[in-house]
C-alpha cells in the first residue's frame, strides 16, 4: 500500500541552477526506482541555514510530495545519506486523508456559556480584618 510522504532536502549552495535541477531529478529517480511516484516538487531556492552544517551557511531548499511503500523509506534515507548534492534531508509521513469529514458535536460548536463564579459575600474581606484583635496587630500576645 502506497502512503503519502514529503521530503524536505537541502542541496549544496555552490551548485548552479542546472546542477540543482539534476539533483532534484536524481531524488525523483530514486523515488521511482524504489517503486514510488513523485506527486509535486517545489524548489524554494537559496536560504540561510539556522546553523552551520559541514562548513556551509546556505543551501538550496527543495520540498517534494511523493507516494511510496513504507518499507522502502529506510532504503531511501540510506541512499540520500551518501549523496554528494543533498547534505540534509527530512522525510515525513503525511497524515491520512479521512474519507468522512469529522464534524464537531453540536454542543462543542455552540458558544460556551459564561462560567458561573461562586458569589462571595461582600463583607468577607471586612470580616477577616475584624477577626484580628488590636493586641495581635501591635505584636503583643494576650
Amino acid at each position: 500500500m502506497l502512503r503519502d510522504y514529503e521530503i524536505l532536502y537541502i542541496v549544496r549552495p555552490d551548485l548552479d541552477e542546472d546542477q540543482v535541477h539534476d539533483a532534484v531529478g536524481s531524488v525523483d529517480k530514486l523515488i521511482a526506482n524504489l517503486g514510488g511516484a513523485t506527486v509535486k516538487t517545489d524548489i524554494w531556492g537559496r536560504r540561510r541555514l539556522a546553523y552551520e552544517v559541514r562548513h556551509l551557511r546556505e543551501g538550496q531548499y527543495v520540498l517534494t510530495d511523493f507516494r511510496i511503500e513504507p518499507a522502502r523509506v529506510p532504503e531511501m534515507e540510506a541512499t540520500l545519506k551518501i549523496s554528494d548534492a543533498v547534505f540534509r534531508h527530512l522525510i515525513v509521513r503525511k497524515p491520512e486523508k479521512s474519507k468522512k469529514s469529522k464534524k464537531a458535536p453540536a454542543a462543542a460548536a455552540a458558544p460556551a456559556a459564561p462560567a458561573e463564579t461562586p458569589a462571595a459575600p461582600a463583607a468577607a474581606p471586612e470580616a477577616a480584618a475584624a477577626s484580628v484583635t488590636p493586641a495581635a496587630q501591635d505584636g503583643e500576645s494576650a
